[in-house]
């Protein structure tokens, strides 16, 4: 079956189809595009209408959704300009009919494609690979983020939790609105050459009423989301930059209660117990030089952190949680070493966490940027002891530097775990990238790692780690990802992430894109089969093997989905346990094969929503799951988003079956960019609960915030145990403040 489904699919790539040819650097910008620096004064209205702005000329934007190449629908007059201490963006969007005009959403690092938006993505070292970026709405909010990686992976490369010092300010005409950016360069990392600077800049703007995307300089649908790929910005060139680099000094101070009901040393009743608290920490930022910061934290808090998404373990994988604590996420991409998957070398949810339970952390230090041709990122942070779990300190040093082209580097990471009770686990990595030719990369990635306990040979493969990766990163044509990947018995990363252990095997993805005729419905078409096989490391048993044949859609209204088959085989050593523990299914082999379907309807309207579903067997029995994620926009203060997940699992010949129900609810107020309340409620049947979080913000300016947070959770089945549970297990009222000192 497996060779039938590949000989199906390489057929259909070769069928002729419509083919994008149009030669982007044709229509690039002079290298690099000096900016105007500004004679005259500019007054920060989020009006560009001072002599200074008319002697700077326009940049063109082009269309690049729905039609790709052609002039957009909508005039923007964009421009760019600086002084000794900013980069200034201005624009002017007109709208043939006001009514279009679309302004959802006024809370700090908001998005939604409901609402029209100005983006503004600078890869400020030239480097082809990272971008910073800053988006507005009409209503003036102030979203920024990072990108890593030239967004070869759009999942895991994109990041909004960044944030840094910068200031937009809107204006809604009749006729449109306009924006103007003020961009410090001391909040950019950037290298002087003989006093001049180059960077990367790209400008996108989106008109949500017609899901239409125009970008600066001409883009590529080549590519996914080409509008967030450092290597298609234009360059541009500054003169004499030598701003000051300020000291910011952030002190916060938390004060609070925390109950949690316990059972009394009887086990007869459960009792509310009541923890005060009372903290102080402060986190200090400075510019060492104009590209290499230090971040120094004492007492870090993370009392403002949303809860983690509920969900079900119906596979033999790991489940992988995202980081949320924003000063792990700020330089991330700087410690990224994946092997693909989820699998890192360095995964920060190690540090201040332990089995899910927060735990102090007494300080640390950062250091990231690039010294001469090298990029340089060290952390090292020291946690206090919790329960059972020492004391301990994490250190993470990582190094790249570019070599052959723009997208090629080599690098390396060091990683420490050490406990105050004499434990230790250490790793260490090399890497490497290499832009073959077009759109052609070869990665590969190898570590090993160290621990008390263990032989700890450097020449033995069971403490390693491999991966050899080769991709045609293109989404238009014919375009693959080949990996080959290892992981030892030994190999455990204290500091790392590894959703399997101990495997071995190939994975293969295969896809052709096509853009229909520009009469079609549909803008893209993509067919694609991804497979791979992977053996225990250990005895060379066959463990899992997984053949998937999709087609994925995108409208020109921005409505799509993508229909699925796949095929599994699984050789399960011992018993698999299900959920939380709700079924098992004995070891032995097993051959099953589903059907899947999700549909996304439009992001440009108030009411939106995503589906999807899978039916078909399951190990010896079966399954079906489905989702739905309906959200709705109330004009441009309120948005509620639903989230349903069911998922029913029989295995008849076993009398065994369980069904578990998953439902969140979001909502967020937002009455002006300064303010926001948030509420975040979960129910999960599997547990029996309901988690709740409340969180009020007022963000006066960058870098000062006032936060009231309520968390509480509550049991759903009290008689479950004897004696019954109580209806609240817990709940945390807290309050934190923060004021940032510019010195």
């Amino acid at each position: 079956m497996t060779c039938f489904v590949i000989l199906l699919l390489v057929f259909t790539c070769l069928l002729p189809m419509h083919n994008y040819a149009q030669s982007r650097d044709d229509a690039l910008p002079p290298v690099p595009l000096k900016v105007t620096r500004i004679s005259g004064e500019i007054i920060f209205d989020g009006v560009p209408d001072e002599a200074a702005w008319q002697s700077v000329e326009a940049l063109p934007m082009i269309m690049l959704n729905p039609e790709f190449g052609i002039e957009p629908t909508e005039e923007s007059v964009m421009k760019i300009a600086y002084d000794d201490a900013c980069f200034y963006v201005s624009g002017w969007l007109h709208y043939n009919d006001s009514t279009d005009i679309r302004a959802v959403g006024k809370k700090r690092d908001y998005s939604s494609s409901s609402s029209d938006w100005l983006g503004v993505l600078i890869d400020s070292f030239n480097d082809k690979e990272n971008i910073v970026s800053f988006h507005t709405n009409p209503n003036g909010l102030r979203t920024d983020g990072t990108v890593k990686n030239d967004c070869a992976d759009w999942n895991n490369d994109v990041s909004f939790s960044w944030n840094t010092f910068w200031d937009v300010k809107t204006h809604i005409s009749d006729n449109g609105w306009s924006a103007e950016f003020r961009i410090p360069f001391s909040s950019l990392r950037y290298q002087v050459n003989n006093e001049k600077t180059q960077m990367g800049l790209l400008l996108m703007r989106f008109c949500a009423a017609k899901a239409e995307i125009a970008t600066w300089p001409i883009s590529s649908p080549d590519y996914p989301i080409p509008f967030w790929k450092p290597s298609l910005c234009a360059e541009i060139e500054f003169e004499g930059l030598d701003p000051k680099n300020p000291v910011y000094v952030t002190p916060y101070v938390t004060s609070g209660v925390n109950q949690a009901n316990a059972l009394n040393e009887e086990g007869t009743a459960y009792e509310m117990n009541s923890t005060f608290k009372k903290d102080a920490g402060l986190d200090i930022k400075y510019s060492l030089t104009n590209n290499l910061t230090a971040d120094i934290t004492i007492n870090t808090d993370f009392a403002q952190v949303e809860a983690d998404d509920q969900m079900i373990n119906l596979t033999r994988f790991s489940l992988y949680f995202p980081e949320k604590r924003v000063f792990f996420l700020e330089k991330a991409d700087v410690f990224d070493f994946s092997f693909l998957g989820g699998n890192n070398l360095f995964y920060s949810r190690r540090i201040g966490l332990y089995n899910g339970n927060p735990v102090r952390i007494y300080g640390g230090a950062r250091l990231t940027g690039r010294t001469g041709k090298w990029d340089v990122g060290f952390l090292n942070m020291q946690t206090a002891q919790f329960i059972n779990n020492p004391s301990e300190n994490f250190g993470v040093l990582r190094t790249k530097r570019k070599i052959l082209n723009a997208n090629s580097y080599v690098g390396g990471m060091m990683t420490s775990r050490l406990g105050m009770n004499g434990s230790y686990n250490v790793a260490y990595g090399l890497d490497g990238q290499i832009r073959v030719i077009g759109n052609e990369y070869l990665t590969m990635r190898f570590a090993q790692t160290f621990e008390n306990g263990m032989a700890n040979n450097f020449i033995d493969l069971a403490p390693s780690r491999f991966l050899i990766n080769w991709q045609r990163r293109k989404l238009i044509g014919f375009g693959y990802d080949l990996a080959y990947t290892w992981s030892g018995k030994g190999f455990n990363p204290g500091m790392g992430f590894e959703i399997k252990q101990n495997y071995h095997g190939p994975r293969v993805i295969l896809h052709r894109g096509w853009l229909p005729e520009k009469s079609r419905t549909i803008r893209f078409h993509k067919i694609s089969f991804t497979g791979y096989n992977f053996q225990n490391t250990a005895t060379g048993n066959h463990e899992t093997t997984n053949g998937i044949v999709q087609w994925n859609f995108e409208a020109k209204k921005g409505f799509g989905g993508n229909i699925g088959a796949n095929w599994f085989l699984e050789t399960l050593p011992d018993t698999l346990f299900l959920g939380n523990n709700q079924a098992e299914v004995p070891a032995g082999r097993y051959a099953f094969t589903f059907l899947s379907a999700q549909y996304n309807t439009s992001g440009a309207h108030k009411i939106q929503a995503n589906f999807y579903t899978e039916a078909g067997n399951f190990y010896d029995g079966w399954k079906w799951s489905f989702f739905s994620a309906p959200s709705i926009k109330l004009g441009t203060d309120f948005d509620i988003g639903l989230f349903y997940r069911i998922d029913r699992v029989r295995f008849p010949e076993r009398s065994m079956e369980f069904t578990n129900h998953i439902i969140r609810f979001n909502g967020l107020m937002t009455l002006t960019t300064k303010t926001s309340l948030s509420a975040f409620v979960q129910y999960n049947s599997a547990i029996n609960g309901v988690l709740g979080n409340i969180r009020f913000r007022y963000n006066p300016r960058e870098g000062s915030d006032f936060y009231l947070v309520y968390d509480e959770g509550l049991n759903t089945s009290l008689e479950q145990s004897e004696p019954a549970m109580p209806r609240s297990a817990r709940r945390t009222v807290l309050l934190k403040y923060t004021y940032t000192f510019r010195l």
